[in-house]
């Protein structure tokens, strides 16, 4: 789960990949921030991108992003992003929701709906929630599902959640695609069907006790009768699921169970539990207890069942990095990327730990790890300043303040972002590609300083 250390600096940062992005819309005292988890995002990654790929979308090109909030909301976001809460997630028992609702908001994307929020993007007062909607704020930094990040509280949730608001007639467009886009692919709608008449019937409470997804997503009597009728004119049934998807969607949340509740919680709601997913939460939850060699033992019989699962690998080596076993934790860790080398927050764990091993032998490997995480996730302010740290380590000074911006500008911080600019160009020889880059990074600092007022 990349770091959910704090969803570890591995695509856990508690489990590698980080989970979160906590916070409630609407409750002032609430915070939102953002994980990242390599397993539970490709997961959510495999349910959508069936349903891209037949609305003409390529499923590379929507990043998909996951909020720690434990009520059910999603959106999207300008460039193509979804989010995801994680109380959505943990509230389906059984993928077809979650698919359902995963239709809806493509359905959003392939209607062009989103577009219009870079026309609004006044009408939001702050940094933070700019940032959160456009990929750029600190939370990039965040590894791991634990590290959360606050982007906006209060008034803020109130302007994002007007901002995000879809019209009915968006709404009911964005279910039409969904009911046939998943008939296309042969999934049922059951799930959407189901989440709606959970969300009808919040109807009668007052706004403030509603689900945030009900409150930008208006649902009407119509809509949920064409959902309804389709559903019973529909061959396909809760069976038509990919089997696979199942076993997938029940590690998907007794993971986020383990890594959000509270661990004497999360064993109490496995108990007993023997098989892959139950023991998965209880490793997770005794590691979060501090009873590691517990831990251990779990997550060592689950790679002797899966020995080709980079995510226990992962976790394994979280477990060790986060108790001082650096060292050891190298293996783990190494053999995560082997069985999963284009998993960019894999990479970002190994390079974490390399670089903390005190091993200058290591430097190198873990700037071409960084490097090659990068190519493929370049907005992970983590993975920045980890390779300004690898840099900084190797003498590289230069290259350190080049990174060291690129981590700034990805941050906020637009101001440092400019400092290490201006320390940057007088030691890069003009005219290469990383002044050219640095040139690009000054622009961009000083127009979104400008626009923060």
């Amino acid at each position: 789960m990349a770091r959910i250390r704090g969803l570890a600096v591995s695509v856990l940062m508690i489990a590698v990949a980080s989970l979160m992005l906590a916070g409630a819309m609407a409750a002032p005292a609430r915070a939102q921030t953002l994980i990242r988890d390599a397993e539970i995002e490709g997961i959510i990654r495999a349910y959508a991108a069936p349903l891209l790929r037949g609305a003409g979308i390529p499923p590379d090109a929507v990043t998909i992003r996951l909020l720690k909030d434990g009520r059910l909301n999603a959106f999207v976001a300008p460039g193509n992003r979804l989010f995801l809460f994680t109380g959505l997630i943990t509230s389906t028992e059984r993928p077809e929701a979650l698919i359902g609702v995963i239709a809806h908001e493509i359905g959003h994307i392939a209607g062009g709906h989103h577009v219009r929020l870079n026309r609004n993007l006044d009408t939001l007062g702050t940094t933070s929630i700019l940032a959160m909607l456009l990929g750029t704020a600190a939370g990039a930094l965040v590894g791991r599902p634990d590290l959360g990040v606050a982007l906006g509280m209060g008034a803020q949730d109130a302007a994002l959640r007007n901002f995000l608001a879809y019209s009915r007639t968006e709404e009911a467009s964005a279910d039409a695609f969904a009911l046939k886009a998943l008939e296309r692919e042969n999934l049922p709608a059951g799930g959407l069907r189901d989440f709606l008449q959970t969300l009808e019937g919040q109807t009668a409470l007052t706004p403030e006790s509603q689900d945030p997804y009900l409150r930008t997503h208006p649902l009407t009597r119509d809509r949920l009768s064409a959902v309804e009728t389709h559903v019973a004119r529909s061959r396909l049934g809760p069976d038509d699921v990919p089997p696979q998807w199942r076993d997938w969607h029940a590690r998907m949340v007794a993971k986020l169970n383990a890594f959000l509740r509270p661990p004497g919680e999360a064993l109490r709601l496995y108990q007993g539990r023997d098989d892959i997913p139950g023991r998965y939460a209880r490793a997770i939850a005794h590691y979060r207890a501090v009873e590691l060699d517990t831990a251990l033992g779990l997550i060592d019989g689950l790679i002797a069942d899966e020995p080709d699962n980079p995510f226990f690998h992962e976790l394994k080596g979280q477990m060790l990095f986060e108790t001082q076993r650096v060292p050891q934790s190298l293996a783990s860790f190494e053999r995560a990327v082997d069985l999963a080398p284009e998993e960019p927050l894999l990479r970002v764990a190994l390079a974490h730990a390399q670089i903390e091993s005190s091993d200058a032998s290591l430097l190198e490997p873990a700037q071409d790890n960084l490097r090659n995480a990068l190519s493929r996730d370049d907005g992970n302010a983590l993975a920045w300043r980890l390779l300004a740290q690898a840099y900084g380590q190797a003498g590289e000074t230069a290259m350190a303040d080049y990174a060291m911006a690129e981590t700034a500008l990805r941050s906020g911080d637009y101001d440092r972002a400019l400092f290490h600019v201006g320390r940057a160009e007088t030691q890069i020889k003009r005219g290469s590609p990383t002044w050219l880059r640095l040139q690009d990074l000054r622009g961009e600092a000083e127009r979104r300083r400008d626009e923060a007022g």
